[in-house]
């Protein structure tokens, strides 16, 4: 819904008037008009209208839209991340993904680009790997720019495995802590905190243990709110197996199927199934060397 559609919404579900809806700013016939999208709403008397409502910005803006575009592809992408066989959402998703590699990308549609070449490459042969040439251009954009928005975020958190110690450490320098944290969204957010998870789960890939026990450690230091469990759990979850691959001990690893069993239980199967994955492979490779140049490792929190 758009602003009017969900002005509407709630003037209905709370049995109210447009003329109950009025405030100083509006007549009836302005306030009409901003109802049926055919005149704009100064963000000043939305304000006040909320007030008036009793309504909070966050419950009015969580019904609505402000890009349907983007909200379309978020929802065909978790999708086809769930069901990888389905063709015709498959079809629709690669149409997408052509039209991108076909134009000069903003950053939104940059980041729309990335996730699908990080997630969809290692399932379907129509989506490219990431090139050498992507990891290098995106890395220096990240070093230039001072400021981070979400879709920077989004790229960062899709990208940190594939670039070098180097390149990590000076991009997580200027992204973690998050800049004006108190005022960041929560989904902007929760992109940052799972961009440190990702690096720690890569260092882990890697083998850089001493790597991987300083950004868990860096990592506890952030969200001192406690309020993303997600977040927490998912580095408690690092923590273990780290510590089970450093020391064998099994006391760890029983921690870690507690976790995933804990997903299981609360129906979130797809994780589930790629921690086994990644513990699996992990395990059974404890005492391989890893190719440097191979980034398709099994897929555990890397997640858009």
């Amino acid at each position: 819904m758009n602003i009017g559609e969900t002005l509407r919404f709630f003037r209905k579900q709370l049995h109210l008037t447009q003329k109950e809806m009025l405030d100083n700013y509006l007549d009836p016939s302005s306030y009409s008009r901003i109802e049926h999208g055919k005149q704009v709403i100064r963000i000043d008397t939305l304000a006040e209208v909320l007030k008036k409502l009793s309504v909070s910005s966050e419950e009015f803006f969580a019904h609505v839209s402000l890009d349907e575009d983007q909200k379309e592809f978020k929802d065909l992408f978790y999708y086809c991340a769930s069901h990888l066989d389905n063709h015709t959402k498959k079809k629709k998703l690669i149409a997408y993904y052509s039209t991108l590699k076909e134009r000069q990308l903003n950053l939104k549609e940059f980041s729309n680009y990335i996730v699908i070449k990080s997630y969809f490459s290692q399932f379907w042969e129509e989506i490219d790997p990431i090139t050498e040439q992507e990891i290098k251009k995106t890395a220096q954009y990240l070093l230039k720019k001072n400021y981070y928005q979400q879709y920077d975020y989004v790229i960062i958190c899709n990208m940190i495995r594939f670039f070098t110690f180097k390149q990590q450490d000076l991009i997580i320098a200027r992204a973690i802590p998050i800049p004006n944290e108190n005022r960041r969204d929560y989904v902007t957010k929760n992109f940052a905190y799972t961009t440190i998870t990702n690096l720690i789960t890569s260092r882990i890939y890697e083998k850089d243990y001493n790597g991987a026990q300083k950004y868990i450690l860096f990592a506890n230091k952030q969200d001192m709110t406690a309020s993303n469990y997600n977040y927490r759990m998912n580095l408690q979850y690092l923590h273990n197996l780290l510590q089970y691959l450093l020391t064998g001990n099994h006391k760890y690893m029983e921690h870690i199927y507690d976790f995933v069993r804990l997903l299981e239980n609360i129906g979130d199967t797809l994780q589930a199934e790629n921690l086994k994955k990644e513990i699996k492979f992990l395990t059974y490779n404890q005492f391989s060397i890893p190719m440097k140049d191979d980034k398709n490792y099994p897929i555990g929190i890397f997640k858009y």
